[in-house]
């Protein structure tokens, strides 16, 4: 077996060299590329869209000519080159290649090919009356026939062949740009512009009503501002076309995405319904900042490794974001978008560094995780911590200077932020947060009128990861000291005022990262704290140190009643929200009765807090979660009176559902209601959701497995939000354990739902497949599956790690306080009678 491995791994080897080796000699003999892109749309969305490539170039020497494309040798005609009448071509089509003979070309002289094609569905997504390329690291050779080799940009010239009626927008004609970067949009859009600071913006979209009229004012201000800031920050004036079209897309995945100047964002983080909650507006924002940041750090420059593009667009996205909002709002929505994802993955066996190696540069799913995406950006601030933010300005807009409209690699970036700074040590840092795996445990305790704070690296290489952050102690006579941690030694003293502690809170502020570990009688005293914490980022950030012990197994469940308690005069939306899902996890990791009693008192937050963003929270927890029949029953009436003022639509389907699984005998009815509402307000696509997610309320199990074969099916995952919402139907906890028969075969479909879906997707399947899972059986299942699958792809498998960490790694609360032994028992005697 090892034999065989060795001799595999040569073979994979020379096939990766010859094929380094064949593109190194594309870019270097190959040049002066112009693609002229005829792309025919159909009327019917399940007919596939064609297209013709006419590809002139200039070739140095005569050689065959390799041109990347996904399609099979069916789907692709080849016509002789340089031939005024069009002449069938014998070429080889094979590992994703057309190889076109070199007799067929002139060398030292410009050449032209025709080849028609069919796209690839994966390059393109359709919903309705539109139609978009799809995001993906190699989006250019699946969509057309092309030379898809880093740094061989070319120009292009497009024509959509659409239906009657349609607009359609492609890339300029004046750029050069890699394959990957070109993009084209068309549909039936209606139309806005604005003019914002004395720049055009043109959005296209495909759905009309005055709640989405709205939401189109705050992206023209959203995106002017981002541009503003970029240009303020950067000192380099956006280059491309005085206009920006933004596009509002149905049915697009990731949120958005940017391509040369334009901006595309999904549907679902735009409209954001009529009563969007403060974390909505904050996500809508970063997104916005996110992808306008890319017009410079990804099309100014492009950067080689697609992890440091995210870097620094995710970098450039936070900073912009806090310029929008309260600094309180901005530093908890940093933890929650950022941190604490990151430290979801970074604290299970997939944790990797950021500058993750894959062994195929194509394969964009392998870049895209929490770590890559998240951790980056916490990195970068800790980074611009350590050197000061004017030198990491200077050092970011030197770049933008020295490689404009060229690319750039990690390495150069380091290389400059360590010249502004040569005393920061800056390489040192990058090479641990970088180019190392995992996070730190921080150990602080008392001894001796010191505090002690250990930094321990949990794979025994004696890392220390350089960071900052508040460390308070109270003493317990009352004095309180802020003690600022800048952590460059795996273990730091701080001379502690007014003697013993009587609490000790790490990490106040939240910019710490790592797990954060304190003796057993402080942890039991934190919940304490919440009531008279006053800041709200210190607030936030006890509570998650008091749910990660909680978790660990060091407090107990009791600790529900503090969290109460303080919820009922909680103002912030984003606090809120946390508390109520920390307490809900509380009530489903007791006994059934428990778990009726901490509902019922979750329901009474409505009467200890009246704000609407309780009430809202609340609402909107239970009504997806509840068991309780007295709340199901309180949910049953607001369900029929349909008065909410906080709730809307789909806030009212997903009580439906909900309904629907917990009263079976009723689920008819129940679902007939809802439907029969949606037919009157006219929504046809609330509709059509409706009906694809309500079957996987079936009270029969057979039913149900049913409905899970048919998401096995990419046509059923089209709409993937859809897709997923009937998932989590499915893997409700009422149906547990008989929904544990999903896991195996959904975690199996991983590799084909990665290949037809979206990139976020596989992440969101495990996620909704595994998260809702607390049995013993769900357990097996899923080790059974790790133990079976070891050649699993590791993306993958990283998913599986993240989504079940809590299920496999949850410790219960066992009550250690000594108890009194119990008093001796007297031994009586009896006298016998005489």
């Amino acid at each position: 077996m090892r034999l065989l491995r060795g001799l595999l791994v040569v073979v994979l080897s020379v096939v990766v060299l010859s094929v380094c080796a064949q593109a190194d000699s594309r870019k270097g003999h190959i040049n002066g590329i112009l693609y002229q892109l005829t792309f025919n749309i159909p009327e019917q969305a399940t007919d596939k869209v064609t297209g013709k490539a006419v590809i002139t170039f200039d070739l140095r020497t005569k050689q065959d000519v390799a041109l990347d494309f996904q399609g099979t040798p069916d789907e692709v005609i080849v016509y002789k080159a340089n031939k005024s009448k069009a002449k069938k071509a014998k070429v080889r089509i094979e590992n994703n290649q057309i190889v076109i003979p070199g007799k067929m070309f002139k060398a030292g002289a410009t050449n032209k090919v025709e080849i028609d094609f069919v796209c690839q569905d994966k390059a393109l997504s359709r919903s309705g009356n539109v139609v978009y390329t799809q995001v993906q690291a190699d989006e250019g050779r699946a969509l057309f026939p092309c030379f898809d080799v880093e740094g061989m940009r070319a120009q292009y010239q497009t024509t959509i062949n659409a239906p009657a009626g349609w607009k359609s927008v492609s890339v300029d004609m004046s750029e050069k740009l890699v394959p990957s970067d070109y993009m084209f949009v068309t549909g039936k859009f209606d139309e806005k512009t604005s003019s914002v600071d004395g720049r055009h913006l043109r959005v296209l979209y495909s759905e009309s009503t005055p709640d989405k009229e709205a939401a189109i004012d705050d992206v023209f201000n959203e995106v002017a501002k981002s541009m503003k800031w970029m240009e303020g920050y950067t000192g380099v004036s956006n280059p491309y076309e005085k206009e920006c079209v933004i596009f509002i897309l149905p049915s697009l995945e990731l949120g958005g995405l940017e391509r040369r100047g334009s901006i595309a964002l999904s549907d679902k983080a735009v409209f954001l319904g009529k009563k969007p909650s403060k974390e909505d507006l904050l996500k809508r924002t970063a997104l916005i900042a996110h992808e306008t940041a890319h017009i410079w750090f990804g099309n100014i420059i492009a950067i080689d490794e697609p992890w440091a593009k995210e870097v620094l667009a995710n970098f450039m996205a936070s900073k912009m974001t806090r310029s929008q909002y309260r600094k309180g709002e901005f530093e908890i929505n940093f933890i929650n978008s950022y941190m604490s994802p990151a430290m979801a993955l970074d604290r299970t066996e997939g944790a990797h560094p950021i500058a993750w190696e894959v062994d195929n540069p194509h394969d964009p799913v392998l870049f895209y995780d929490h770590i890559n995406y998240e951790k980056a950006p916490v990195m970068m601030r800790m980074l611009e911590e350590e050197i000061g933010a004017e030198a990491m300005q200077k050092s970011l807009q030197q770049c933008l200077h020295d490689y404009y409209m060229g690319h750039v690699g990690w390495d150069e970036i380091v290389e400059m932020l360590d010249k502004q700074a040569p005393g920061a040590g800056v390489r040192q840092f990058c090479d641990v947060w970088v180019k190392q795996k995992g996070m730190p445990v921080i150990t602080t305790a008392y001894k001796n009128g010191q505090v002690v704070v250990t930094q321990t690296d949990p794979y025994g290489r004696g890392l220390c990861w350089p960071q900052k952050f508040e460390l308070k102690v109270i003493s317990n006579l009352g004095v309180s000291q802020v003690i600022k941690v800048d952590m460059k030694q795996p273990t730091m003293t701080f001379k502690v005022k007014g003697g013993e502690p009587g609490y000790i809170v790490p990490n106040q502020d939240g910019r710490g990262y790592g797990r954060f570990a304190l003796d057993d009688h402080y942890v039991q005293i934190l919940p304490m704290r919440l009531i008279i914490t006053r800041n709200d980022l210190n607030r936030y950030t006890l509570l998650n140190l008091i749910h990660d012990n909680y978790l660990q197994g060091k407090l107990t469940p009791s600790h529900f009643g503090e969290l109460f308690r303080f919820l009922g005069r909680e103002k912030n939306p984003l606090i809120m929200e946390t508390a109520i899902n920390q307490m809900h996890k509380i009530a489903s990791d007791l006994s059934l009765q428990q778990r009726y009693t901490l509902e019922l008192v979750i329901m009474d937050l409505l009467g200890e807090n009246r704000t609407k963003d309780c009430r809202q929270l609340v609402l909107r927890k239970l009504g997806t979660s509840a068991i309780s029949p007295e709340v199901l029953n309180k949910l049953q009436t607001i369900l029929d009176r349909h008065d909410e003022t906080v709730l809307d639509e789909h806030d009212y389907m997903e009580m439906a559902y909900r309904l629907a699984i917990t009263r079976p005998e009723r689920r008819k009815q129940i679902l007939e209601k809802e439907r029969d509402r949606l037919i009157s307000s006219g929504n046809q696509e609330l509709l059509q959701e409706f009906d694809f997610v309500s079957k996987a309320t079936h009270p029969t199990a057979d039913a149900r497995v049913e409905v899970f074969k048919s998401l096995l099916k990419a046509e059923n995952r089209v709409n993937e939000s859809w897709a997923l919402n009937a998932l989590r139907l499915l893997n409700s906890d009422v149906f547990e354990p008989q929904s544990n028969v999903y896991i195996v075969e959904g975690l199996k479909a991983l590799p084909e739902i990665q290949k037809t879906n979206s990139l976020a997707f596989p992440m969101r399947w495990v996620n909704t497949l595994i998260a809702p899972h607390k049995s013993e059986e769900a357990k097996i299942e899923i080790k059974k599956f790790l133990d079976g699958n070891a050649d699993f792809p590791a993306n993958l498998k990283n998913y599986i790690y993240e989504s079940s960490w809590v299920l496999m790694n949850q410790v219960p609360y066992i009550d250690k306080t000594p108890k009194p032994a119990p008093a001796p028992v007297k031994k009586t005697t009896t006298k016998k009678k005489k």
